[in-house]
């Protein structure tokens, strides 16, 4: 009897013990967290940041991909993206102008200058970086000290290194925006100088050795001016405005003395030039610019207004035939002033002495004579006191 009933308690054990771990493991399969994506794509460096942080502050997590893809619990994976944005993970060690908001002010000038290039990089860096594509991003400037004399200058320049994403491309339009942006975001730095390397550490931009803009600037003005003596030397006292344009859209230089980049040559006059003059101006400009069509060179005309500032000025009429040329009247010199003085001087002298010896020539008056005469002068005084 005790045998016939350990059976089916067997039964009962062997039956329910399954289910019992079918339960169990659901329970467990249905309870344990769900793990989502919290980061993909990294770089071991950033990687190995992300889970320090996350050891840090205590939250579990998965790696997959080979270490690039990280993932933490769905119901914490807000908060943990929150608490990394704030830290210095999502900086990526980089520093801006949150360097200053503690200043020492113990610090000497040197000091000074190397926080605020460093927080420059950073700034620069963390621009970049919101770019769409860009994985990792450095930027280095190289700012010189102001000098006392322009000879004395050193001219700024900088490096940027870009690692893209998988699929992503850099192309030629982006590199000159990182350009401009570095150019603008530093003193006296011009984009040609600005060097931009890809994660193969391959040149796609900048760093092209050339001519500034002043002295291309300066080249543009030494080729105007031989063409308009070119110009001035076949043409003489016709209004005309030469204007040379560098037909290059990198830096542009003299090989040897030699020119290798195109030149555009408009001259410009009032009115159209015959043909003959045509050919004239083009053979001189082509002499004195070497000018070749084969190298992009091209010499045109075309007609409009004229500055007057450009105009050179008339030449003067000369008479021919048998008309007379009156001789231009000499102006008289006029005496100066010291000269007026001294002659009314002198003909106040001789007025006094003929006054004088008249006077002493004329006899004397007699008593009625002098009543009469200061009978008159008092009449006369009268009279004036009446009239006014």
């Amino acid at each position: 009897m005790a045998e016939a009933s350990a059976v089916p308690f067997r039964r009962v054990i062997l039956i329910l013990l399954p289910v019992l771990l079918l339960v169990a493991g659901g329970w467990w399969w249905l309870s344990r967290p769900e793990y989502v994506v919290f980061a993909q794509g990294l770089r071991a460096a950033d990687a190995a940041a992300v889970v320090a942080e996350l050891d840090k502050r205590g939250t579990p997590y998965r790696l997959e991909g080979g270490g690039t893809t990280i993932l933490v619990p769905a119901d914490r994976a807000a908060d943990t993206r929150v608490a990394l944005a704030g830290s210095e993970v999502a900086a990526r060690g980089l520093v801006g102008f949150e360097l200053f908001n503690e200043s020492d002010m113990g610090l000497t000038n040197f000091a000074q200058k190397i926080n605020y290039q460093r927080a420059l990089q950073g700034e620069l860096t963390r621009t970049i970086l919101m770019m769409d594509g860009v994985a990792a991003a450095r930027v280095h400037l190289a700012l010189p000290e102001k000098a006392l004399f322009r000879g004395d200058r050193a001219q700024a320049s900088a490096a940027v290194a870009i690692e893209m994403k998988p699929g992503a491309v850099l192309d030629r339009a982006r590199v000159a925006g990182i350009q401009r942006l570095v150019a603008a975001a530093a003193i006296d730095l011009p984009e040609a100088r600005v060097v931009v390397l890809d994660g193969a550490g391959r040149q796609i931009g900048g760093g092209v050795e050339g001519t500034a803009p002043d002295e291309r600037e300066a080249l543009r003005q030494l080729f105007t001016a031989r063409a308009s003596d070119a110009v001035a030397a076949v043409w003489p006292g016709r209004a005309s405005r030469v204007t040379v344009r560098i037909v290059a859209d990198g830096p542009v230089a003299l090989d040897g003395g030699e020119r290798t980049f195109p030149l555009a040559v408009q001259v410009q006059t009032p009115a159209q030039p015959s043909a003959e003059d045509r050919d004239r101006i083009a053979e001189s400009v082509n002499a004195a610019l070497a000018i070749d069509t084969a190298r992009g060179d091209a010499v045109t005309f075309v007609t409009g207004p004229v500055d007057p500032i450009a105009m050179p000025l008339p030449p003067t009429p000369v008479a021919t035939g048998s008309v007379a040329i009156e001789p231009e009247s000499t102006p008289l010199p006029v005496a100066s002033g010291w000269s007026w003085w001294i002659a009314a001087g002198a003909a106040l002298a001789v007025l006094g002495i003929v006054a004088l010896l008249r006077r002493r020539a004329r006899p004397a008056m007699d008593v009625a004579d002098q009543e009469a005469f200061a009978l008159r002068l008092r009449q006369t005084l009268e009279a004036a006191d009446v009239r006014s």
